[in-house]
């Protein structure tokens, strides 16, 4: 489905404001018609931040259904995915990305934000059909765990009642949905998963997952690490910017095994390292590492670009923050200028 574009070429895009319709109206005015909808402070809480917008100035509209194309918009812009990093060879369209997508669309930069952050969507998708509740969930799960880096959990089996009714590929999506608090089962146990999803409870969904990510940052938020776009411009600076050709997920996670793997190859390809005679040194988490990138993780090892544990662990998995590799590259900085440590 995905079809991958090399980034070249800035284009600056706004972030998007959440339109479920795609229709500019005003939200200032509380909506009339949601007081007997449940949960409606959480519809009022995404109207006073700007993320929903009415069917009028003073209509939400809660029971009316929502399509594919409303669904990722409402999707990115709540997760606030936007191309204001990202950069291409030629401008992009939607139909790179969704070949029943019309590119004058007032979706299409949803879709084409939705391709490029590598949304989980069929490359079929039909813009105006209307979503299911199991598809809309899936596509929220989807976004929020990978474009948020949440760490991948065991879920607690939640059996519902027509569980038997849901797409085999959605199923572990909606038990992360319901792990999560964005899902919840009705009066009768049911998910109800065929059933279109209405704008209100595409909303509270939006509102839940959004209350969970502000629950649980994702790692570098926390522990300060680095990302992948960050990743790059230290390798830059190690090794200098002329004919380097690093290729990189700006999605991946950043840890000390791929980080030095990525600074070691880039200086070896471009031919600045210095020849040594390499001694393998032992790591004690050594079954932790990828055999592909253990060479490089030796040859750092051997020029004290990094460092191992007073154990002798490595710890290949740890992200790897702003410290970590301003001082890895300035270890590269001194062997380049011949003043190694020894």
């Amino acid at each position: 489905m995905k079809k991958t574009f090399k980034m070249i070429t800035l284009s600056a895009a706004a972030a998007l404001a959440l339109s479920f319709t795609g229709q500019q109206f005003a939200s200032a005015a509380a909506f009339k018609d949601i007081h007997n909808v449940q949960d409606k402070d959480k519809i009022i809480a995404l109207q006073n931040s700007g993320l929903i917008k009415g069917i009028s100035a003073d209509l939400f509209g809660p029971n009316l259904s929502i399509t594919a194309a409303q669904g990722v918009q409402m999707i990115v812009g709540a997760l606030d995915l936007n191309l204001d990093t990202i950069r291409f060879v030629k401008e992009p369209h939607a139909t790179d990305y969704f070949k029943n997508a019309s590119d004058s669309a007032w979706y299409a930069q949803a879709l084409i934000i939705a391709g490029v952050h590598g949304l989980d969507l069929p490359a079929d998708l039909k813009p105006g059909e209307k979503l299911t509740r199991e598809e809309f969930t899936y596509q929220l799960i989807d976004a929020m765990e990978n474009t948020n880096r949440l760490p991948m959990i065991k879920p607690v089996v939640t059996e519902y009642a027509d569980q038997d009714q849901v797409k085999v590929e959605y199923s572990g999506a909606l038990q992360h949905a319901l792990n999560y608090g964005v899902l919840k089962l009705d009066g009768s146990g049911k998910l109800n998963p065929k059933q279109e999803i209405t704008r209100a409870e595409a909303a509270v969904a939006i509102s839940n997952a959004l209350s969970y990510l502000k629950a649980h940052p994702a790692p570098g938020a926390v522990s300060g690490t680095i990302t992948a776009t960050e990743a790059v411009q230290y390798i830059k600076d190690a090794a200098g910017e002329a004919n380097l050709q690093i290729k990189i997920d700006p999605n991946m996670s950043v840890t000390r095994e791929s980080f030095t793997y990525l600074l070691i190859n880039t200086l070896q390809t471009s031919g600045q390292l210095p020849m040594i005679k390499l001694i393998p040194v032992e790591i004690k988490d050594n079954d932790k590492i990828n055999i592909l990138n253990s060479g490089a993780i030796q040859t750092a090892l051997a020029l004290k670009i990094v460092k191992l544990d007073q154990d002798g662990s490595f710890r290949p998995q740890d992200g790897v923050t702003s410290a970590d590799a301003a001082a890895m590259v300035s270890q590269v900085k001194a062997i380049l200028s011949g003043k190694s440590a020894k």
